[in-house]
Formats: C-alpha cells, sequence, structure tokens
C-alpha cells in the first residue's frame, strides 16, 4: 500500500496531464516514497496510511512533489530500439533551458515548502505512534530541527530543506563546541535527555533556555558552515557556484565579501552566548544546573588559619 497514488499525484500537480499513465512516474514515486519514510520512521509512516487529516495531506505534497521533480528530466525523452528521442506533438514548441531550470527549482521549492508544513503540522499534532518512536527522539536530538526553525532565528537563509540537510552536520559542531562549553556539557546533556522525552513537561526555565540556545546556535551553525557552502571541490580545484536567469555558472570565490559577511555572523553569535552566559548566571544554583553552578559560580573560599598553630610565609 502507498501513499500517493495517480489521483493523489494529480490532486497535488494541476499541470500534469490528464493522460499521464501513473506507470511512467511510478517508478519514482516509489523512490520519493521510500525516501520519505526513511525520513519519518516506518512507526509513523504506517500511521500515515490509515490517517485522513491535514498531517497526511501534506506528507502526499512531500513525495507528490518530490517524485515530479525526479520523473521531469525523464519525461522529455523517450528511449527504444532506435536509441534516445524526444516528442514534439502538433501546436507545442520545446521550453528553453532557463524556463526548464526555473520549473525545477519551482518544484523543491513546492516540495521544500510540504515538507515544512508536514512537521509543523507534525509538532502540533504530536501523535503518540510518532513521540513513542525512535525517530522522535533523532529529531530532537538537536536543538534546530528544522529550516523553519532555522529561518525563524536567521531570516536570512530563508526555509529551504536541502539547504538545511547541509547543516545538520555544523548544528552537531557549534552545538559542541561552543554551546557545551558555554553552559557546560552536563548541564547540555541533561537538558537534550529531558527534551527528547515526549513524557517530560520542561520547566519555564528550561525552555527559556533552549530559546536562548538557539539563537546562539543558529548563527554559530551558519558560521562553521559559511567556508564551505557555495563552493564546490572535486578534482579540478575549487569554484564557487552562481546561478543566473536559471543557468549555473562556476568561477573562483570572492574572498571579501565572503569574509565580512561571517565576521558579522560571528559577532551576533558572540551576542547571543553572551546572553546565554548571562542567563545562567542569573539562574544557576545548587539546585538548578549544579554542574554549571559549581564550575563557574562557586568561589573557592579561602582556607582560615585563624586559631591554629601554623605560620603564614
Amino acid at each position: 500500500m502507498m501513499l500517493v497514488t495517480l489521483e493523489t499525484l494529480k490532486k497535488h500537480i494541476g499541470g500534469i496531464q490528464t493522460k499521464l499513465s501513473f506507470d511512467t512516474v511510478l517508478p519514482f514515486v516509489r523512490t520519493a516514497e521510500r525516501d520519505f519514510k526513511r525520513s519519518i520512521g516506518a512507526e509513523l509512516y504506517d500511521f500515515l496510511l490509515s490517517d485522513t487529516s491535514e498531517l497526511r495531506e501534506c506528507a502526499e505534497g512531500c513525495i507528490c512533489w518530490t517524485a515530479y521533480d525526479m520523473a521531469l528530466p525523464h519525461l522529455k525523452q523517450r528511449v527504444g530500439d532506435l536509441g534516445m528521442a524526444k516528442n514534439s506533438p502538433a501546436n507545442t514548441i520545446a521550453i528553453t533551458k532557463w524556463e526548464y531550470v526555473d520549473t525545477r527549482e519551482a518544484n523543491m521549492a513546492m516540495a521544500d515548502l510540504f515538507f515544512e508544513s508536514f512537521w509543523l503540522t507534525l509538532e502540533e499534532t504530536r501523535p503518540q505512534v510518532w513521540t513513542d518512536s525512535e525517530s522522535y527522539k533523532i529529531r530532537r536530538s538537536l536543538f534546530l530541527r528544522s529550516a523553519d526553525e532555522l529561518g525563524s532565528y536567521v531570516p536570512l537563509v530563508g526555509r529551504n530543506r536541502r539547504f538545511f540537510g547541509e547543516l545538520v552536520k555544523f548544528i552537531q559542531r557549534a552545538e559542541s563546541l561552543y554551546i557545551a562549553d558555554s553552559i557546560t556539557e552536563p548541564v547540555l546533556e541533561k537538558l537534550k535527555t529531558r527534551y527528547q522525552d515526549s513524557s517530560i513537561t520542561l520547566s519555564t526555565v528550561e525552555n527559556t533556555l533552549i530559546e536562548k540556545i538557539r539563537f546562539a546556535l543558529a548563527y554559530l551553525t551558519l558560521h562553521e558552515a559559511y567556508p564551505y557552502l557555495p563552493l564546490l571541490v572535486d578534482h579540478e580545484g575549487v569554484r564557487q557556484i552562481r546561478k543566473k536567469d536559471g543557468i549555473r555558472e562556476e568561477d573562483i570565490a570572492d574572498k571579501s565579501y565572503r569574509q565580512a559577511q561571517r565576521r558579522q555572523l560571528w559577532q551576533d553569535a558572540q551576542l547571543y552566548l553572551a546572553q546565554l552566559r548571562k542567563f545562567m548566571d542569573q539562574n544557576a544554583s545548587a539546585v538548578q544546573f549544579p554542574e554549571y553552578y559549581t564550575a563557574n559560580l562557586i568561589e573557592e573560599e579561602a582556607e582560615d588559619y585563624t586559631h591554629k598553630p601554623h605560620i603564614l610565609l
């Protein structure tokens, strides 16, 4: 059983002609659906098969637009015994390269939108089959969980799921290098453990701490990732990728602008890290965040030698 049928595909993608055979795009639908199942976990996928809510509709949109974009490059040609050929029905003309590239970018923009809507709806509804799954813990293993969350803290990056996928390793790096150092690793690990457990209700202080972590983490992630994102590195060297009017271009990277913007990201990150440490200083105690309190706030008491038979030199 599959989430997406031909009727579902046509419902979500209005540009598909009614005479399109589902067998033509079925391999791509299956591939997109398998990838979607891996990303959300088998438990939630099985739940969606019998679900009829908005969550199911968002899931269908994710699969449909991904499958459509995967199929599109292959629909413009036919391969048979005589080789590869392109159909040209009467009263039709071939589209230009920029129109084709623009269409594929628009396809993925729709896929990104549906994925973000799916995750947002999932967090709002929180079905038990999801909160009890291992996939739930994996998704909450980082304090920035989606492109939508990242975009809410750093609006300039937009809400691109593909871009966020490239950032995950840098989120992990920033948490390890900066956040753990700022609030101590034991505090971070305990907070994350409670954050991952759906049965635990976090306190107001814990929720505020997570919010302050996210602000710092968003800018730190971009700072760490910035040197690598627009660059292509292979046997031909290092190039910068640019797109103009749907045309992809590669040239040598310009350093000055990139360095200035990265410095600004670092300065913003330091601002939020300072606010994070200030919050910890104000709220840590022997009972609340004791590891941070012990490591940063307790001053070593000087030993009192009064009434002791020792000579102080």
